[in-house]
């Protein structure tokens, strides 16, 4: 394993801003008399989504970003940016099939593979044809050398295991530590996680397997509580951690330190970490960090669960990835011998909707509903798009066909197409829309608005929430009637009221309101 750990990209981001407009860098430089350096550059992007990992392969940048999914579950869209010689060079869907919540993005046998963490199937990129292909399942092998093949498992709560296999004599060796990042000094082995860093001289002197806890049964069998084993043959060089009993249970209890990564320079192991408000390069002395230098401040490094054989594989190609205060600011940040490189990255792209106030919110739904009763027969789901854009909706459309009843399709149109807005009124009420239509002549072939709370965690405002959505009622009802003369039929219950309306080119509207809920909803499609 090489000595020198990339731990960040540094090229020209700018490019990958998805608009033609100029970018601009701001690039700080400070040299320490720790005898590190600190480069800092700042660029402006335009990305509609979320970096969730990052490798650097054969001198290319692959990065996957990830749409936000405000309010739909399900597929999210994912893409993979490739970049060479500071230039995108091509931007990849990832396939639907490839959804998951968790995954592992690394490279292995000289290929970049995409692993979902529930699925045995693994995707393999072929990076000249750009194009994604299924393979045989990977194993969890972190790290190897001449000697070992090293496996780790995560089970969650139960902990994790590491394994050291004996490439001669095929003995598995154990130790209970959950997918660490692993390094080398000489003969040495040190395993680093968020709150501890092992030391191992000699890996024959761990625990050895029986069969039944051996990698490949317990992979087989799942059974991660089957055996823990004595804690012999490591020594604990540090450990942030604190154990508490209580109501008779034992627990390990994280403190404030949280170590980021560790990285070999002059044959020496240093360490990143963070507290609560700043980042360090340290060392470590009689069982305790000792900061060097000051790298950064109120960053949040993250790393998704169950993404941990890019640590080590190839011994390049983790990126340090975080977040800062500034939702529209994330960053990079990587070690090379004694310089850090720290990108910022200040996104202009929307991420989430900003608040419009009722007469704005108002004024949009006024413009839809002309739009749609103007003659909702020849709308065009291209005019949806373009006069959304200007009113500045929301675009939440999920990465899937969203499915509509029969009973708002009573002329079995084909719906293989949909589009999806949200407009935030203020911090109790906000309102989506779904437009729904044929992909092969484009027309629009029903509507459904919707008006939620905007946040559900906020109990106090209960009172507040529910006069807000009686006047948003009494505004829809009165705008509907204005456009559709009085309605056909009217029905009210102690918790659910329903208007119906029929316009004069025969287009039904149904407005359907349940009070215990908050919920308001409209639909529009032809009878």
């Amino acid at each position: 394993m090489k000595n020198k750990r990339i731990l960040i990209l540094i090229i020209p981001f700018y490019f990958l801003a998805c608009t033609n407009a100029a970018n601009q860098k701001n690039t700080n430089v400070i040299h320490f008399d720790s005898g590190f350096s600190l480069y800092q550059d700042t660029f402006f992007v335009d990305i509609k989504g979320e970096m969730t990992h990052a490798l650097k392969y054969h001198n290319k940048y692959y990065i996957l970003f990830e749409q936000r999914v405000l309010k739909y579950g399900g597929e999210r869209k994912r893409w993979i940016y490739v970049f060479s010689n500071g230039k995108i060079e091509k931007i990849i869907d990832c396939p639907k099939k490839m959804d998951a919540v968790y995954l592992d993005f690394f490279v292995k046998n000289d290929s970049i593979i995409l692993k979902p963490y529930m699925d045995k199937q693994l995707y393999y990129f072929d990076t000249q044809n750009y194009d994604w292909k299924e393979i045989d399942k990977a194993d969890d092998l972190i790290f190897e050398d001449k000697n070992f093949y090293i496996y780790s498992l995560d089970f969650g709560e139960w902990g994790g295991k590491t394994w050291f296999k004996n490439k001669k004599t095929g003995v598995e060796y154990l130790i209970e530590s959950k997918t660490p990042l692993i390094n080398k000094i000489d003969t040495t082995y040190y395993l680093t996680d968020l709150y501890r860093i092992l030391k191992i001289e000699n890996p024959l002197r761990l625990n050895i397997c029986a069969d039944d806890v051996i990698y490949e049964n317990i992979e087989k069998t799942q059974k991660y509580y089957s055996w823990y084993g004595e804690p012999i043959g490591f020594e604990t060089m540090y450990a942030d951690l604190d154990t508490v009993r209580i109501n008779g249970y034992t627990f390990i209890i994280p403190q404030k330190i949280n170590i980021v990564s560790s990285f070999v320079w002059q044959n020496k192991l240093l360490h990143i970490y963070k507290t609560d408000t700043a980042t360090y390069i340290a060392k470590i002395e009689n069982n305790s960090i000792k900061p060097i230098q000051k790298i950064g401040e109120n960053l949040r490094f993250y790393n998704w669960y169950h993404s941990y054989r890019c640590k080590n594989l190839n011994g390049n190609n983790e990126l340090l990835k975080f977040q800062t205060k500034d939702e529209q600011m994330f960053g990079l940040m990587e070690v090379i011998d004694n310089n850090v490189f720290v990108q910022y990255f200040t996104n202009k792209a929307e991420l989430k909707p900003k608040s419009k106030g009722q007469t704005k919110s108002d004024s949009i739904f006024i413009n839809r509903l002309n739009l749609i009763l103007s003659d909702l027969e020849k709308l065009q789901l291209k005019d949806v798009v373009s006069a959304e854009h200007k009113w500045g909706s929301f675009d939440i459309t999920p990465n899937y066909v969203i499915g509509i009843g029969d009973s708002w399709n009573p002329n079995k149109y084909t719906i293989d197409t949909s589009k999806s807005y949200l407009i935030q009124e203020d911090s109790l009420i906000s309102n989506s829309i779904d437009y729904f239509a044929t992909k092969s002549n484009d027309l629009v072939r029903a509507v459904i608005f919707e008006w939620e709370k905007t946040d559900f965690l906020k109990p106090n405002l209960e009172k507040l929430t529910k006069e807000k959505f009686e006047k948003k009622i009494n505004f829809l009802e009165d705008c509907i009637t204005q456009k559709a003369g009085k309605p056909i039929k009217s029905n009210s219950e102690k918790n659910y009221t329903e208007k119906v309306w029929i316009t004069s080119n025969e287009l039904k509207i149904e407005l359907e309101k349940m009070k215990s809920f908050n919920h308001i909803r409209l639909i529009i499609y032809k009878e």
